[in-house]
């Protein structure tokens, strides 16, 4: 509370112990007390004049009375307009005129004193129609009122962003609610006391506002697009940009707003995407097959990328797929997870209808070509399912990641068998392709430097999981006809280099990995070194220099670390 604010408040407190220091004004001069904005002495005066005019009835004419509570009432209905005129548009004027606000406030807690006396000094059967004024509950009205106007002002939000009118709606309601909130915590909050929760009412009153809004559009036909517009707003915009901002954060998590919508209609607007989004991503996978088929029956040869052939339509595909999913995971990661196995059903009918395709068109002058550009197709098809699973190894901590390791195995062998028809030499290429990028990305995430492990038995406990992850990832490669033997000792080198606590033998490793994979470089190693964080850093740049020595030997392997970047 302000200086000003404790003064005011402490003539009431002054006020409440029975001590008058109150030197009664005309009713002509309160008026000029309010023509000056002076809310808080008007108020007591007002009050004064109030009570010296209802204390003393005796001895009055009925129609002196009556002129004079004509002129105390007029008085009263002035200072009302003129202090909830203030109410009303705090949020614009607290920042420019903090005074005035706080005037209009202590005007309202003199008025809340002033009805508490008058219940303290009379009997509850005692009735008149002055008092209590019950200005408390007009002010509640009043900040409900004003915060239902700013909601509904769309005409200030800009339409440069092109978007739909109930995206602008959208836009405008959270845009106002988190601006005006941080108006709230800063400018508004320490003129009131605290009592009058004031952060809490004025959140609460735009979170009903923003729930209601959005319960009536969700109640109508909505247009896919608005569909996952709402979802958006409800589990992820208005959750995460608006309630967990950092100013706000803490007066929203007391006001206890909950969700914009009832879990029930959350669930139903959750199947209603769904259910659209498989049926776009169908639609969408049956005109590319067909714009396929079209290119194939003009009879000529593919086109050719880089000298390879070369057929859009994987990447058509891959595209739509993933921007549904990753559409999906941004409104929460479950959702995303069952939109994933929804267009993992769809993609597996596209694909088969794609073989039959092929199989009906044997004869076709290029059909040699349309089945090189087939096998390149599927090189992207497969690299491109286990990466999102991949990206969980960063999102989770390491030595708790076993199941990930399983999913991934797991969807990469369920993909796997749309490419049995092709010749064992085709397949096998595919499968030794595969197998480099799973021990590619596994060593890209264990080089995220997401985790610093300080002591032995964490690194022992690290290099373990890492190297049962490389024979679960070895057999199962193997087993599905990679003869790449190449990549076998690069996930265990790295997982000894883990496990040592010795700089001598971790330098003999480093050897021993430089000699194979040649092409590893002092990032790669120092980004495998950050997880040993108990090495001091003299030891580290000791190890990193030994690869300034070109110890390596002539090799057969294709190149593993090139690929890898490191920021």
């Amino acid at each position: 509370m302000s200086g000003g604010q404790a003064e005011k408040v402490g003539a009431s407190v002054i006020k409440q112990l029975g001590i008058k220091i109150v030197l009664l004004l005309t009713a002509e001069q309160i008026r000029e007390h309010l023509d000056g904005n002076q809310f808080f002495n008007a108020t007591q005066q007002l009050i004064a004049l109030e009570r010296a005019l209802y204390s003393n009835l005796g001895g009055k004419s009925e129609e002196e009375l009556s002129v004079e509570q004509s002129k105390v009432e007029s008085l009263y209905e002035l200072l009302k307009l003129k202090v909830f005129r203030i109410i009303k548009d705090s949020i614009i004027l607290a920042p420019a005129n903090p005074e005035l606000l706080l005037d209009a406030v202590c005007a309202i807690v003199e008025q809340e004193v002033e009805d508490e006396t008058y219940k303290s000094e009379n009997p509850p059967d005692k009735s008149v129609s002055y008092r209590p004024r019950n200005w408390r509950e007009f002010w509640m009205d009043t900040v409900k009122q004003s915060v239902a106007d700013r909601m509904k002002d769309i005409q200030g939000t800009s339409s440069a962003e092109n978007l739909s009118t109930t995206a602008l709606c959208f836009l405008h309601m959270g845009r106002t609610m988190k601006e005006d909130m941080i108006t709230v915590v800063n400018c508004i909050k320490q003129h009131y006391p605290v009592q009058f929760n004031v952060c809490s009412t004025y959140a609460e009153c735009y979170h009903n506002y923003f729930s209601s809004q959005l319960q009536l559009i969700a109640e109508f036909e909505l247009e896919d697009k608005d569909t996952y517009l709402l979802l958006s707003w409800v589990q992820n915009l208005y959750p995460n940009d608006i309630q967990k901002n950092s100013i706000l954060m803490k007066e929203l998590d007391e006001a206890k707003l909950g969700s914009l919508l009832p879990p029930k209609m959350i669930k139903q607007l959750e199947v209603k995407y769904l259910y659209n989004e498989a049926a776009s991503v169908k639609n969408w996978l049956v005109k590319c097959l067909e714009m396929e088929v079209k290119r194939w029956t003009e009879e000529r040869e593919p086109e050719k990328l880089d000298g390879h052939f070369h057929s859009e339509l994987a990447i058509d595909v891959i595209q739509t797929i993933h921007g549904r999913q990753k559409g999906a995971e941004e409104i929460t990661p479950e959702l995303g997870k069952q939109l994933s196995f929804i267009l993992l059903v769809e993609l597996s009918t596209f694909l088969k209808r794609y073989k039959e395709f092929n199989e009906k068109n044997k004869q076709h002058s290029h059909f040699k070509a349309m089945i090189i550009a087939n096998i390149n197709n599927c090189t992207y098809f497969s690299m491109f399912f286990p990466q999102p699973i991949f990206r969980k190894f960063t999102q989770s901590k390491w030595l708790s990641c076993s199941e990930t390791m399983d999913e991934i195995i797991q969807a990469t062998s369920n993909h796997l068998s749309e490419f049995k028809t092709l010749l064992d030499p085709f397949y096998q290429g595919i499968m030794e392709k595969i197998h480099g990028h799973l021990v590619r990305e596994y060593i890209v995430r264990l080089m995220k430097k997401k985790v610093s492990l300080k002591t032995p038995e964490l690194q022992q406990n690290l290099s373990k999981l890492i190297s049962a992850h490389a024979s679960h990832l070895q057999s199962f490669c193997k087993e599905k006809g990679s003869k790449a033997t190449w990549l076998d000792s690069a996930l265990p080198k790295l997982a000894e280099i883990i496990r040592l606590q010795d700089s001598t033998t971790i330098k003999i490793e480093v050897a021993i990995l430089a000699n194979t994979y040649p092409d590893i470089r002092k990032k790669h190693l120092a980004a495998i070194l950050y997880i040993k964080g108990n090495l001091p850093n003299s030891e580290v740049r000791s190890i990193l220099s030994f690869l300034d020595v070109d110890t390596s030997l002539p090799t057969s392997c294709e190149p593993l670390f090139s690929d890898i970047k490191i920021s």
